[in-house]
């Protein structure tokens, strides 16, 4: 059992990027062109929908949607022995549709007697990631079988995977260290540490804009938001090698990049720094299947408890001296401005017009990585400032509301736009996690390899989210350095990949 139900034998059919991205393009093509025709990319269809709150039936589908979000992955994780980014995707996604059930609170919270607008919505906002879902894991469960039926995957390595992980962790090293330089940057010029700056309400400019008002500051912190995480993994896996590296260069660059991540203000990359280390654990040694499921258990109940700390630090002190701190960091997440998703596409979709977008907001994830000074309309096209501007909020003030998982595809094309962007990442998702659970079989383990993989997996999570298009294009910056750095100057032979080295 475990990881032979992974890895039959040596053979498999090598598979081809080039004809998977033209059937990944494809899909997205037929799936809107139906959708036209039959009139399925128009959001209004769905109005209705919009009858108030509570229903009947929002409540037990966003509970049956959050349920198969944990069981699911939790069944491959123990099937296979290792722990990947994608069940922690979708855990964290149950996490935020848990919020539904915290509206009574949070609706609530905005000024100007939006609550009953908010509360009113949510039941779509629950319909259209609970059809997202489903398609997501139906179509992510076919391809993964389809390509063990057939024993498509991955290539064997270029070379040995030690003299790979060599040449990676030289890389690691210095873009970890351009990585420190470029968070600390923005607040060494402005004088700002966001972490230490209150909230700010409608009226207020946003602490994280404060310091990357330049448009220079804010590319080059957004670069280094989307590399942290995975050096910060990679280094780690190395130290974990050999403990003594903790108090060497490595050790000293893993501490300065969370140090300085953490006092940006945006903590998200910290838990990805985190999950992503485990994941890379769980691929080089093999985990009793009862620790791997109790850490991931504890490292969600820990990093919930952590957003919510980190608001009431932010916020409201004064709560963490009353009563039991960790209760309140658990509340705070789920009641503050952290697992707000739900309730802000809720008020996104309240005050929409229902007039589709179109794919302006792909558009503009496309044009992420243009400087503004030479493609303004990089802004009007962002997804998050977008959501700003429909609730009549200053995007000049607000980096941006999130608004579910499926929420961009809707207010794009509507139904169609959430059914096909299901598929697409049911498509690239299942394929990911066979590569994953191949590389994972492999001994001696490639790190160079199982890092890029990670970070593919990552890079297709964005796909949900055009906001953080930018680091979609840091991460293909980094695995072309990786590409030119490490593979093309890899030379060994493959059969020197069974060495007992350790990078």
């Amino acid at each position: 059992m475990g990881r032979g139900l992974v890895r039959e034998d040596d053979s498999f059919l090598r598979l081809r990027p080039l004809p998977f991205l033209v059937l990944l393009a494809g899909i997205a093509l037929a799936g809107i062109t139906i959708g036209f025709f039959t009139g399925t990319t128009d959001p209004g269809m769905l109005r209705s929908l919009t009858e108030g709150f509570p229903a009947s039936w929002p409540g037990p589908c966003a509970a049956l949607t959050i349920g198969f979000l944990l069981v699911a992955p939790m069944i491959w994780v123990i099937a296979s022995d290792s722990l990947d980014l994608i069940a922690f995707f979708l855990a964290w996604e149950a996490m935020i549709m848990c919020g539904y059930f915290f509206l009574g609170v949070t609706a609530w919270k905005l000024d100007g007697g939006l609550g009953p607008g908010i509360l009113a919505t949510a039941p779509l906002v629950v319909l259209i990631n609970s059809v997202g879902f489903a398609i997501f894991l139906g179509v992510m469960g076919f391809t993964y079988a389809l390509l063990k039926r057939f024993r498509i995957g991955l290539a064997e390595l270029r070379g040995s995977s030690h003299e790979g992980d060599v040449r990676l962790k030289w890389v690691l090293r210095l873009t970890g260290l351009l990585t420190i330089l470029i968070l600390v940057l923005p607040m060494g010029i402005t004088g700002i540490i966001p972490m230490f700056v209150s909230d700010p309400s409608a009226g207020e400019i946003d602490p994280r804009l404060m310091v990357t008002e330049s448009s220079s500051l804010r590319a080059l912190y957004n670069l280094g938001y989307g590399l942290m995480p995975f050096i910060t993994a990679g280094l780690a896996l190395f130290c974990i090698r050999r403990a003594r590296r903790f108090f060497g260069i490595d050790g000293i660059l893993i501490v300065a990049l969370m140090l300085a991540q953490l006092l940006s203000g945006n903590r998200f990359p910290l838990a990805l720094a985190g999950i992503t280390t485990l994941c890379l654990i769980s691929m080089e040694w093999r985990i009793p299947r009862f620790l791997l499921v109790g850490s991931f258990a504890l490292y969600m109940l820990f990093f919930t408890a952590l957003g919510g700390l980190t608001g009431l630090l932010r916020w409201d002190r004064g709560l963490l001296s009353e009563g039991n701190p960790i209760i309140h960091s658990i509340e705070a997440a789920f009641t503050g401005n952290n697992l707000i998703d739900v309730r802000d596409a809720s008020w996104v979709i309240s005050q929409w017009d229902f007039q589709p977008l179109n794919g302006i907001t792909y558009l503009g994830g496309l044009t992420a990585f243009l400087p503004s000074g030479l493609f303004p309309q990089k802004k009007d096209w962002h997804l998050g400032l977008t959501a700003v501007r429909i609730v009549g909020w200053d995007d000049a003030k607000h980096p941006g509301l999130r608004i579910t998982f499926f929420g961009e595809a809707f207010l794009n094309f509507g139904l169609a736009g959430v059914m096909t962007l299901g598929t697409i990442l049911g498509v690239l998702f299942g394929t990911l996690l066979r590569l994953f659970h191949q590389a994972a079989g492999e001994r001696p383990s490639s790190l160079n390899r199982n890092l890029r993989i990670l970070i593919l997996m990552e890079m297709a999570l964005h796909l949900s989210n055009t906001s953080n298009a930018f680091s979609f294009w840091a991460l293909a910056l980094f695995l072309l350095i990786q590409w030119l750095f490490v593979d093309c100057r890899t030379s060994v032979p493959s059969y020197a990949s069974h060495g007992s080295d350790r990078a």
